[in-house]
């Protein structure tokens, strides 16, 4: 009875064990903490090899982890206006000129800055990328995350995630093992639903004196219906109204 007994534990203990170095729901559980339903605001700043400051105010509008979301431009002058959603892993831009939605690649560079478009709207991870668990510590998980389409931003990254379901740092590889970008997340404070990092901060190794940082401002949970997430609510901008 005792052999039994010690037995069952074993099996209980490995099985936890297994749950708990699960590399999809460790990315599901980073992403639900990361990615709530909610209004964003958020800050991009990009800081150019020459020193130069430009700064993008947004306001992003999610749902279910990422995989609905808009974002609308409050500055500067020149970008407002031209918004973008995502759905079903395409971005698409509004075009005020046109007054037409305009297909995007989540891989192209925001303006130039050190995030892809991919980035701007925060990708969710579980649906683009096949997770494998590299290691674990008492501390952290390391992931590798391959990309299950082309046109993903990265073919793979590398992903360090705390016990705590932060995201620590994001190593960004081409199909060939080049290096693209790291991703730091820092600055942890408590969104509402627990202390989490509220900036990523982006370098190249193609120009360390250039970095993007995207923060979030202020975030408010808040639950939008599907016919928010829509490319036509691109120009009828809905969620304002709610």
């Amino acid at each position: 009875m005792k052999f039994l007994f010690v037995t069952l534990l074993s099996v209980l203990f490995a099985v936890a064990t297994w749950a708990q170095d699960d590399p999809l729901g460790i990315i599901k559980a980073m992403e639900k903490k990361m990615y709530p339903n909610a209004k964003t605001e958020m800050l991009l700043v990009h800081i150019t090899s020459q020193g130069e400051r430009e700064e993008y105010k947004l306001v992003s509008y999610t749902k279910t982890n990422n995989q609905k979301i808009i974002v609308r431009f409050t500055a500067p002058a020149r970008m407002v206006g031209s918004d973008l959603i995502m759905l079903d892993r395409n971005v698409w831009a509004f075009d005020p000129a046109s007054g037409r939605e305009v297909k995007i690649p989540t891989n192209l560079s925001f303006g130039g800055t050190g995030f892809s478009y991919g980035d701007v709207l925060r990708l969710n991870f579980s649906d683009n990328y096949v997770p494998v668990l590299q290691a674990s510590d008492a501390k952290t998980w390391t992931l590798e995350l391959t990309a299950k389409e082309r046109d993903a931003p990265y073919y793979r990254i590398v992903l360090v995630i705390d016990r705590g379901f932060n995201p620590q740092k994001g190593t960004c590889y081409t199909r060939a093992g080049d290096l693209v970008k790291t991703m730091d997340y820092t600055e942890p404070k408590d969104q509402g639903a627990g202390t989490k990092p509220a900036t990523i901060t982006v370098k190249s190794p193609l120009d360390e004196k250039e970095v993007s940082s995207l923060t979030i401002v202020k975030e408010t949970r808040k639950d939008y219906p599907d016919n928010v997430f829509n490319k036509r609510n691109l120009s009828a901008r809905l969620e304002e109204k709610l």
